[in-house]
């Protein structure tokens, strides 16, 4: 995977000076990083000290630019071990703060880069500072400390030298631009522009090029002035780029300068000239078997080809581009899901899959029969790949492909359920109902944008109890995306509603929308999923349940304490004979794991301060004295998953999202997911402890009645009860609560 890009800021990838292999660079320059890595794992092999350090060091440089962050730390291990002396040492730290940057540990990448920082100054390493500070810079670029990142760029522009001067001088530009400092910003670029000229004529020169012409495009964009004079000089430089390239022989070099002057021509309209300089890019892109490049230029085609009215040669492109944009998806969601890529995976790349759903139901218009159907399921399987892909970026793992191969049909597991696929696109928002297996294509006249606003209006007068303003919001929401749907559900016998929603409409309750005379969770029960792909779709096993129930009732870690827990635990001890049960100080995670390395569980009750937040690594779940993290809950509880005996039911009574905060409710979403469990109950914001006791108890009351019933029906029932106590008839006291996953 080559993860280079004009876009981004440039790290200090130069190798230890004291290290060289002619097969590597040479590799290196036609950027050939596999064979790269290959040529300097060889030399380490050949050699001793210093030597094998360098050797190991360049590895990891060549590891980098290929994304395999782990192997990149693996082989820092094997340096760290040979390094004696302070300098060695130092770059090691160094090196092993920058790999951290881009991986799951970026936490910890701040303080190595400062420990060598020092160690650097305190030893008079010039290049070292400068390396060290380019870096940093990076790092605080990237979490939006703008002006600490010109401080760092500015110093390692001063103390370094030739390419890693002319990195930083480059990156100080970006950092200018992400304060707003356009003046400066311009006044950088120069600087930037006159040190990558300085270079000898290669690769890196070419890069810094075209990474300049990129910060002119920026510039242009987001200064107030929007000087045409920038956009000129993008295109002199890539075609200064484009030139250099195509003298020495460097074809990945030429397809990002081509493919860059197809997307300035796209900005100015001028199509025709655009489509010829990507095809151009595309064709040096496939000569070299570069999926990175392929996917870009052939959605930067489609693009412009649907610009131009052709509608179906636009929709080949855009599927092709996905086609090699899904060949290292993975790879694409593991680099964006941290804090110093300056994006997320949906932000970077999420517009393909909508542009190629929007084509698809565009081309909708007008069929009929087997043909709609065709284009409608392709249409949401396009949005489907998306969804899977955010919470691979938000997990930073692969747990999504462990339901894939399970996957059987969700939308027909229930003939009294419907599936509502609810596509917010730029001018209307699409709303694709499953049913009786097919789909029923709607629309509503709001675009993304507004409909957003509208969104988050209605989360925050949500959690308000003292007034009634939610109303006005959830009126309209209800009129857009219920009542076009609403005849085809009444007709069809439909009493369960899954949502599959989207950006915003993660962070809302759907139960709490209103029709004028009532709420939606009084007509209809009502789950949620983070896609159809992405649930355990297996029968219901409920029967002779085995829980686990666990909590608090103290207060804990500067936490609130939670009495009402204990009548919840009560509750569900007269339900449920057959469970463990770890309380207050029992409740820490080596009595928690202790409990869950015998027979697995088939329902998980956690009643605890909780926490969904945009970062996986800040998500928890309180314990007395610690606590649990997704990726501890995952490896308690995938185990049975695997043996074939999933948890059935996570519950999750006292968690929390950010109002406004769309990744997080992404989080929450795909707790089930992620914890390897069937289906997970859990709230979007922290309610009131006693109506929480109150609707926990009615929920599984109703799973363990004679007879059965779903868990989204229980979770109605529940609800129903609340809304008729006159104390929490608010939605603020109920309507948090969510089914998300298997309903059934």
């Amino acid at each position: 995977m080559f993860f280079r890009t004009v876009i981004g800021a440039v790290l200090s990838v130069a190798a230890p000076t004291w290290a060289d292999d002619g097969a590597a660079r040479a590799a290196r320059e036609r950027c050939d990083f596999a064979t790269e890595a290959s040529e300097w794992e060889k030399s380490a092999q050949g050699v001793n000290g210093d030597a094998k350090i360098a050797a190991l060091l360049a590895r990891v440089r060549a590891l980098r630019e290929l994304g395999q962050n782990r192997v990149a730390l693996e082989t820092l291990d094997a340096a760290e071990a040979l390094a004696k002396s302070g300098i060695r040492i130092a770059e090691v730290q160094a090196a092993r703060g920058a790999a951290l940057m881009y991986s799951r540990q970026a936490a910890e990448a701040e303080p190595l880069l400062r420990q060598a920082l020092n160690a650097a100054r305190k030893l008079r390493a010039f290049t070292l500072i400068a390396q060290v500070q380019n870096d940093l810079g990076i790092l605080l670029n990237g979490t939006g400390d703008h002006a600490g990142a010109a401080a760092a760029f500015g110093e390692a522009a001063a103390m370094g030298k030739g390419e890693l001067a002319a990195r930083a001088r480059r990156n100080l530009v970006d950092a200018w631009l992400g304060a707003q400092e356009f003046a400066k910003a311009k006044t950088a670029l120069d600087s930037a522009v006159k040190a990558a000229r300085a270079l000898p004529t290669g690769h890196e020169r070419i890069f810094l090029l075209l990474g300049l012409a990129k910060s002119c495009e920026r510039l242009f964009n987001e200064a107030p002035e929007h000087d045409n004079l920038l956009r000129k000089r993008a295109l002199e430089l890539d075609a200064e780029a484009a030139k250099m390239a195509t003298g020495q022989g460097d074809e990945h070099a030429l397809s990002w300068a081509l493919g860059h002057q197809g997307a300035l021509y796209e900005t100015e309209r001028k199509l025709p000239e655009g489509l010829a300089l990507t095809r151009r890019a595309l064709a040096l892109a496939q000569r070299l078997q570069v999926a990175e490049l392929q996917y870009r230029w052939q959605w930067q085609s489609g693009r412009i080809l649907g610009k131009m009215g052709e509608r179906d040669a636009a929709t080949e492109a855009y599927r092709r581009a996905i086609a090699a944009l899904e060949s290292i998806r993975n790879d694409v969601a593991i680099r964006y899901g941290n804090r110093n890529a300056g994006s997320s995976y949906r932000q970077a790349v999420g517009a393909i899959y909508y542009e190629l759903s929007d084509l698809l139901l565009q081309r909708a218009d007008g069929l009929k029969g087997a043909e709609l159907q065709s284009v409608l399921r392709e249409a949401r399987t396009t949005a489907e790949s998306l969804k899977s892909a955010e919470l691979e970026d938000y997990f930073q793992d692969d747990c999504v492909n462990l339901l894939r191969a399970k996957q059987r049909g969700v939308e027909n597991l229930s003939k009294t359920a419907a599936v509502l696929y609810i596509l917010p696109l730029e001018k209307r928002t699409e709303l694709l109902l499953s049913l009786a297996g097919r789909i029923e294509r709607y629309q509503a006249p709001i675009g993304d944008v507004e409909l957003t606003e509208k969104v988050r209006s209605f989360r925050l007068n949500l959690e308000n109890r003292t007034t009634n303003e939610f109303l006005e919001q959830a009126r309209q929401l209800h009129t857009l995306l219920i009542a076009p749907v609403e005849p085809m559900l009444k007709s069809s016998g439909i009493n369960t509603l899954v949502f599959v929603p989207d950006g915003a409409l993660r962070t809302i309750p759907m139960a709490a929308l209103h029709d004028g005379e009532g709420f939606l969770i009084e007509r209809y029960a009502i789950a949620v999923t983070p896609g159809l792909e992405l649930m355990e779709s297996g029968a219901r096993g409920l029967r002779a349940p085995r829980m686990m129930i666990s909590g608090l009732t103290e207060g804990v870690q500067k936490f609130p304490p939670l009495p009402a827990v204990q009548v919840e635990v009560d509750q569900l001890g007269k339900l449920y004979p057959q469970r463990e049960q770890l309380m207050n100080r029992e409740f820490v995670k080596a009595r928690v794991t202790e409990k869950f390395s015998g027979e697995p569980f088939t329902i998980v009750h956690i009643a605890s301060h909780g926490r969904i937040d945009a970062d996986v690594r800040k998500s928890f779940v309180l314990t007395h004295s610690d606590k649990l993290t997704l990726d501890d809950l995952e490896r308690l509880i995938r185990p049975g998953q695997l043996a074939d005996k999933p948890l059935e039911l996570l519950t999750l009574s006292a968690c929390q999202t950010a109002a406004g905060d769309d990744r997080a409710a992404l989080g929450l979403g795909g707790v089930a997911v992620k914890a390897g469990a069937r289906a997970a109950f859990a709230t979007l914001w922290c309610v009131n402890d006693q109506a929480s006791a109150e609707l926990v108890a009615d929920f599984y009351t109703g799973l363990n009645a004679p007879g059965g019933t779903t868990k989204a029906l229980a979770l109605q029932a529940a609800q129903r009860r609340l809304i008729a106590d006159p104390r929490y008839a608010h939605p603020c006291y109920w309507a948090p609560y969510l089914v998300i996953g298997n309903w059934l």
